[in-house]
């Protein structure tokens, strides 16, 4: 998350759809960080402009600080400026448990069978879920925003909302869109994260450091974690989403995060003793060939699989 938009966040300068982004990442890091963050950036936070934000902003610091025996600087200052409109932070105490917005609860559908599985979301968008994969959304979902975060692999076909754009959190990568369909491949362990478009319009962006990509239908981004390094490609028709067609479709995909892949399809474990391999797989297989793709990658590389339950060696 920016710096500087959680210091915009507690200066009440954000949009409605940023103030949403960034309560939900604070409500994820609990309030030992909030502590800290506070204590090292309150100067820059308390510089407001005028006394009813002054007002503002010290309830709002008093309202999050957890409790406990021990004291934090930030906390300090914020109680001195309430101090300063005694009033207003008495009347906002008095009425705060009234007047605080609902606290949100969450919704989380794993995908844990071997089966693909689609769930359809409050609004009617429809998210299919490759195994093992994970969406979460908030029970602001279709009031406030249209906003999940996923782990796994996910197809999406979105209903169109001009006011509320979709947007898909999946690590440091956020898809923003419109009403289209597309897939978002976020394996947690791998190397990159992939968004390949289908229809319509999507709009993503990697990370704090990169301003907003726009892909057209048939492009496939790739975002490299390490390097933080993005590309761009063309996908064949039909490619972004073939899992869901029993495929397994490989784009310039490096072999480490090709095994991860084959784990998930699977629910094998690759072990690899030999010397990590650099290049990449694009091929296309039958996601139910297992043996056809290890002949494919053993012929390649001149690499040995060797199979004990559910462990696959690799020489």
């Amino acid at each position: 998350m920016n710096k500087e938009l959680i210091i915009k966040y507690f200066q009440g300068r954000c949009t409605g759809e940023e103030a949403g982004q960034v309560q939900q990442w604070l409500d994820q890091q609990g309030a030992e960080w909030i502590d800290r963050f506070m204590d090292e950036h309150w100067d820059t936070i308390s510089i407001t402009s005028s006394d009813e934000e002054r007002r503002r902003l010290a309830s709002q610091v008093i309202a999050m600080a957890p409790v406990r025996s021990g004291k934090v600087r930030w906390l300090k200052l914020a109680a001195a400026a309430a101090c300063m409109t005694a009033v207003a932070v008495a009347c906002w105490w008095m009425f705060a448990s009234s007047n605080a917005p609902a606290q949100l609860t969450w919704t989380e559908v794993r995908n844990d069978s071997t089966a693909i599985q689609s769930v359809k979301l409050p609004d009617a968008s429809v998210v299919t879920l490759n195994r093992h994969a994970v969406v979460r959304y908030s029970s602001a979902y279709n009031k406030k925003d249209r906003q999940v975060q996923l782990s796994g692999e996910a197809f999406f076909e979105i209903t169109p909302d001009a006011n509320r754009p979709f947007i898909v959190q999946a690590g440091s990568t956020t898809a923003r869109v419109y009403g289209t369909t597309f897939n978002v491949n976020a394996l947690p362990a791998a190397g990159e994260t992939r968004v390949a478009l289908q229809s319509g319009k999507i709009g993503v962006t990697c990370d704090s450091l990169s301003g907003e990509k726009i892909l057209v239908p048939g492009q496939l981004l790739v975002f490299n974690k390490q390097t933080h390094h993005t590309t761009i490609t063309q996908l064949a028709a039909g490619q972004a989403d073939s899992w869901r067609k029993g495929q397994l479709n490989f784009v310039n995909t490096p072999f480490k995060d090709v095994l991860l892949q084959l784990e998930n399809t699977y629910g094998l474990h690759f072990i690899y003793t030999g010397k990590p391999q650099q290049q990449t797989v694009t091929a296309v297989f039958p996601a139910n060939d297992l043996p056809k793709v290890l002949q494919h990658l053993a012929f390649i590389w001149e690499l040995d699989f060797q199979q004990k339950k559910d462990s696959i060696f690799i020489k």
